[in-house]
């Protein structure tokens, strides 16, 4: 993003899964550029594969947005969380004008093996959450007359991926939820888009059973002796056409600003792939 300390003075951001990785580096190019930030994210809660933000992450969200900005624990699976929070972060930014939906979770495993838990755990977070945070902020969004959406979802969701199902099918139903607001929205003056990374490496890169997916190849079929983070980043380069290991962070928050700084509505709907080439085998 363009780091001019004015480009968005006055506008206020609410983002969720903002304390750390592609969140936090989201929300750190928005107050560079002069924006009024709220931060929410969920310390705890879930056990995955590897840690979630905890209180540390948090208290470096306050410092980074400032006493103009706001920060707040949220469980975005938790409507009620949701509905309880909103209206102190809308207080303390005096209003609300984009919305960046970042928060998201991934375990791996195939659906044969996979347990209940791990399903509720990334669909519960990554599209149901999406929708509580996007159904409780419409009304603020359109009062702003400027309302801005952007809804980050996986790149696994434009094609599928061996063990790793709940993921795909939650990011499709993002993308799916968008389009579909993008509809309902547009006379209100607001416009939605989706921006699609592919793997960065942040906190969740750092979980064995997705270096072992990873290894396993796209239909699961190679041997493997055991996770190994080596391996699964070579499995990576050897996948991206670009023959990168990690997609860029800076390159996912420039896509996230083209959607957000666009003045219309000429791109409400679009759907922008960062994946590293992936988006070369994408049939549609």
């Amino acid at each position: 993003m363009n780091q001019n300390s004015t480009r968005y003075d006055g506008r206020r951001v609410l983002i969720t899964g903002g304390a750390r990785g592609l969140g936090a580096a989201i929300a750190a190019s928005f107050v560079a550029a002069g924006a009024r930030v709220a931060v929410w994210d969920a310390p705890g809660g879930m056990q995955l594969g590897y840690p979630l933000s905890g209180a540390a992450e948090l208290d470096a969200a306050r410092e980074l947005v400032g006493p103009e900005g706001h920060v707040a624990a949220v469980d975005v699976r938790d409507v009620a969380q949701v509905r309880a929070a909103l209206p102190a972060a809308v207080e303390a930014l005096g209003g609300l004008d984009v919305v960046i939906c970042a928060a998201g979770v991934r375990t791996a495993a195939t659906a044969a093996t996979m347990s209940d838990a791990d399903w509720d755990a990334v669909v519960d977070t990554n599209l149901h959450g999406t929708y509580h945070v996007l159904r409780e902020s419409l009304a603020h969004l359109e009062a702003s007359g400027r309302g801005r959406i952007v809804v980050v979802a996986a790149e696994e969701g434009r094609r599928g991926a061996f063990g790793l199902s709940h993921y795909a099918a939650a990011a499709w139903g993002q993308i799916g939820l968008a389009k579909s607001l993008a509809h309902e929205v547009a006379d209100q003056g607001i416009s939605l888009g989706v921006v699609c990374p592919g793997v960065m490496e942040t906190a969740m890169t750092d979980d064995p059973a997705f270096w072992a997916v990873l290894q396993a190849g796209r239909d699961g079929s190679l041997a493997t002796t055991g996770p190994d983070r080596g391996a699964a980043e070579h499995a990576l380069r050897v996948r991206h056409p670009s023959s990168t290991t990690y997609v860029d962070l800076d390159a996912v928050v420039r896509a996230v600003d083209q959607l957000v700084s666009e003045p219309g509505l000429d791109r409400t709907g679009a759907v922008i792939d960062v994946s590293a080439g992936l988006a070369a085998t994408n049939t549609a």
